[in-house]
């Protein structure tokens, strides 16, 4: 038996382990690359941007619409990866974007199965279609198992 080539047009799915290479490496050397911090959204965008979890062949890039800087700084704020923190010399805001916390929140949406149904609520729903007089819908949702 042997085995089929494989397609020229497959690819990978995109891994941690590589994306956090990616963004170690794009790091400058200061005390901030130990916390995997950026102070400018311009040069988050540009990080993860290289990113193969946000790239054209991932999951994830179907559900987002990453076009304008604005859309980025959107979706930056919604990972919780932001912090603003008070500048006391410049008067101001200083921003403090968490770029390992913003990449593992990528992937949790790209990847990440919805919490399954417990047992408990199973046996609610259950017993919930059965006092309606509805069992057909009960049998269908639950399957039945015998030993």
């Amino acid at each position: 038996m042997t085995s089929r080539p494989r397609s020229r047009s497959f690819s990978s799915t995109p891994t941690f382990s590589s994306d956090l290479a990616k963004l170690k490496s794009s790091l400058p050397t200061s005390s901030n690359s130990s916390h995997s911090t950026v102070n400018t959204y311009q040069e988050a965008i540009a990080i993860a941007s290289t990113f193969d979890v946000l790239g054209n062949n991932s999951t994830l890039t179907p559900k987002l619409k990453l076009v304008s800087e604005d859309d980025w700084i959107q979706f930056f704020q919604k990972s919780g990866a932001v912090e603003q923190q008070l500048d006391n010399n410049n008067g101001g805001d200083e921003v403090v974007i968490y770029m390992e916390r913003f990449l593992r929140y990528c992937f949790d949406i790209a990847y990440k199965m919805p919490p399954s149904p417990s047992n408990r609520v199973l046996r609610e729903t259950k017993a919930g279609d059965v006092a309606a007089g509805d069992t057909t819908a009960t049998t269908a949702a639950v399957p039945s198992l015998s030993i």
